[in-house]
């Protein structure tokens, strides 16, 4: 699906320099440290060793624009950057002064309608932007430092009609140079010529950086330097090409608006700077050392598939980065700060989180004398098992060296009380809920024994769209299948629920809409409802069994995804394309409900909750506990912050989940009431799967009547899903060959339960 958006930026965030580890061109790692002084070590009279660090930063964009394209160190000394207003498709030079606190607008004029893929801002003011081609020619726009465009023809190489330019910048002397669709790296003039910049020897350029004179070209195997003003290949430094050889992520490129890794000069001669997910880099051309100035883990774009726009070293205490999208990052180096927070803390979880990141930032931000160490256990690098992330969990918590908080999703959170690893919580919940309010049934769902150990930060929920007599059927899964059944009954050639839901997929949505009510009071599993858990999927799934195809969630847990963003499961597009008669699954975010609602004007739906008449259920997400310590005032901190407004209403991620908070509820209900993005045209566009056929909706803003619905929805939910990924992968597996006819019921119950038990008895 593509999306047309427009979001305001205005990011409250920071971040720390750490001791930093880095990869050597032997293959080993050295540590080093920044200790005073930002980028230039031993400056600042009244800095002393072991203090310094850099702090993310409030920075505001000019009104009406939401996204940077290019950003620059202009030869006045001011930080210049295009612009664009993507909602309106009006793009603008801009000139900041006193690090973004302060904008020069200029709007660009003569340069077309439409949007702009790519665009570059030159070091004396003036931009270039490209077209996408049109009858086999491609456009571009040089624009004045007063904002004029003059179009010229570029001169790309014929490879291809659909040849264009992908990537464009200036470097310090003002060549404009641009990457083409084939990978090559051309040097474009003033009248549109096209000159190839080295031989790269039939190696194709994913990607290219500009430090200065230095372009440093990313390539499969490794990074090209290039000297732009003498003209000439340079020697090649292995320490860098071993960033893409231990991770190949980071040549990888998949679109147009940003790549994986940006560059930047920086103050002293052969100085190179760098941002990845991985955090903020320096590097001295001849060295073999790289210098970490922020961990990703206290950076806002710290996450697994980030996409960077562009980056600019400011002077050597002040660094901007542009994301691909609405993010705008500033970083100020504090030479008084101490290097290293007094207090340390350590939370844990098994999945990544965009959300806990950005929630850890914002908490630093307000405790800057706490050092937060995030930990994901199963990073998908490195080959570890749940099992494997689990014992060692395990291992590290028995001998007193474990996290400090533990976000529980995926665990077992009764054996962790039944341990007496989790301390209660239940006076951070009361604070919390008397200061601001907090749902008081995910306050119910979350005791034991009439305290609590853990709750969740959000939570989300499983819902039938459809017709009225749909509707009606939603309040079982008996009923769902009754319902799929009769409905392929009256028209064989269609199907009845979406295709993407394969078998994993499909038992992963009935799973955690029923899954509440399979615990007896010891821990095992209702054979009975096991049963007519399975019985119900399987009659679901035979409805369209012909036309099933693997989903890509299929190969994953849970509906989470490698950059940490929550994926919700219902398909209202799959409605208006009329590829389903129903969907079903969970939902995620207010955008995505407000989505779902505004499908309603062409396909005449609405929504219940699902399997609402067996258990009003809801699936916890960032379940947090604190870890009984001799010392945890920092953990339960950060807790109550993690349940506060702050941490829930401030967080931009936009799915991920509902929050517990009353009073971040109630701020995100009045703003998609009154949403700006609606004004602007947010809206989403998408195919039918197989033919030309465009099909697609406005946004619009939610009504009084769907908000009010919404809550009580929210109010009326009354037990967690079961988390427990251990015992959620042994019903998918058993289900799974169930389901493909692998083997009988009565065999994938007694499996089911023979597994839970024995995992249960450990």
């Amino acid at each position: 699906m593509r999306k047309k958006r427009k979001l305001t930026a205005l990011l409250m965030m920071l971040a720390m320099v750490v001791t930093l580890v880095a990869g050597c061109s032997s293959g080993g790692t050295e540590k080093k440290k920044t200790d005073g002084g930002g980028l230039k070590q031993g400056q600042g009279t009244e800095a002393k060793a072991g203090s310094g660090r850099f702090f993310e930063n409030e920075i505001t964009l000019p009104d009406g624009i939401d996204r940077i394209k290019s950003l620059k160190k202009l030869s006045d000394g001011s930080l210049g950057a295009v612009g664009e207003d993507s909602g309106e498709r009006v793009y603008y030079l801009l000139q900041g002064k006193d690090f973004g606190k302060k904008w020069k607008k200029t709007k660009i004029k003569n340069i077309g309608t439409g949007y702009k893929p790519c665009a570059a801002m030159s070091p004396d003011g003036t931009a270039a932007f490209f077209d996408y081609p049109e009858d086999g020619t491609v456009k571009a726009h040089l624009v004045d430092a007063k904002g004029k465009g003059t179009a010229i023809s570029l001169a790309l190489p014929e490879k291809s009609k659909e040849n264009r330019v992908l990537q464009a910048a200036y470097d310090a002397n003002g060549r404009l140079i641009v990457r083409d669709f084939e990978g090559t790296l051309l040097e474009v003039g003033d009248d549109g010529s096209c000159k190839k910049l080295f031989d790269t020897k039939g190696v194709g350029i994913n990607y290219f950086g500009i430090a200065g004179k230095l372009l440093l070209a990313v390539h499969n195997e490794g990074i090209f330097l290039f000297d732009t003003e003498k003209q000439e290949l340079l020697e090649e430094e292995g320490t860098l090409n071993d960033l893409i050889i231990k991770d190949k992520k980071l040549a990888s490129v998949d679109t147009d608006s940003g790549q994986p890794m940006v560059f930047s000069e920086g103050t002293q001669e052969n100085d190179i700077l760098f941002a990845n997910a991985d955090g903020i880099f320096h590097f001295t051309r001849g060295g073999s050392v790289i210098e970490q100035l922020m961990d990703s883990t206290f950076t806002s774009f710290g996450s697994g598939d980030v996409i960077l726009q562009d980056m600019v070293v400011f002077d050597n205490e002040n660094i901007f980065i542009a994301g691909s999208g609405s993010e705008f990052y500033y970083y100020s180096y504090d030479e008084k700060a101490a290097s290293v927070p007094e207090q340390e803390l350590t939370v844990y979880a098994l999945d990544e989180s965009s959300y806990l990141r950005k929630a850890v930032a914002l908490f630093q931000k307000k405790n800057p004398d706490i050092h937060v160490n995030l930990e994901f256990g199963l990073s998908g690098k490195d080959g570890v098992t749940l099992e494997d992330a689990l014992s060692v969990l395990n291992t590290n918590i028995l001998a007193k060296k474990g996290p400090d908080v533990l976000i529980l999703d995926g665990m077992s959170v009764d054996s962790y009380i039944e341990k007496g690893v989790l301390e209660d919580i239940t006076n951070i919940v009361e604070e919390v809920e008397k200061e601001e309010g907090i749902f008081s049934n995910i306050i119910e769902g979350s005791k034991k024994d009439g305290k609590i150990y853990a709750m969740p930060a959000r939570f989300l929920f499983s819902i039938v769209e459809g017709d009225k007599e749909t509707l009606k059927a939603g309040g079982s899964l008996e009923n769902i299948a009754k319902r799929a059944e009769e409905l392929k009954k009256k028209d064989s050639s269609s199907n009845v629920i979406p295709g993407h839901k394969g078998t994993q997929t499909l038992l992963r949505d009935l799973y955690y809409a029923d899954s509440a009510t399979w615990q007896k009071e010891d821990g095992s599993l209702d054979e009975g409802r096991m049963t007519k858990f399975l019985e119900n999927a399987k009659r679901i799934y035979n409805v369209d069994q012909s036309d099933k195809k693997e989903d890509f969630r299929d190969a994953s847990i849970g509906d989470g995804t490698s950059s940490g963003v929550k994926t919700g499961t219902n398909d209202s597009a799959a409605l208006i394309n009329k590829s389903c008669k129903f969907s079903f699954g969970s939902i995620t975010s207010f955008l995505e409900f407000q989505g779902m609602c505004s499908t309603w004007s062409q396909t005449k739906a609405d929504y219940c909750l699902m399997n609402g008449e067996t258990v009003k259920s809801y699936i916890p997400y960032l379940s947090a506990g604190v870890v009984a310590k001799e010392n945890t005032e920092a953990a339960k901190l950060f807790v109550k912050f993690l349940f506060g407004k702050q941490a829930e209403a401030d967080n931009t991620n936009e799915s991920t989940g509902f929050p517990v908070n009353i009073a971040a509820f109630d701020v995100f209900c009045k703003e998609k009431m009154d949403d700006p993005h609606v004004k602007e045209g947010l809206s989403m566009a998408f195919g039918d799967g197989g033919g030309e056929e465009v099909y697609g909706f406005e946004y619009r803003n939610l009504t009084q009547k769907e908000v009010d619905k919404l809550t009580e929805i929210v109010k009326s939910l009354t037990q967690p899903s079961m988390t427990n990924r251990v015992i959620q992968e042994i019903v998918l597996e058993q289900g799974d060959k169930y389901l493909l006819g692998e083997q009988e019921l009565e065999s994938a119950v007694e499996a089911i339960l023979q597994k839970v038990n024995l995992y249960l008895a450990e």
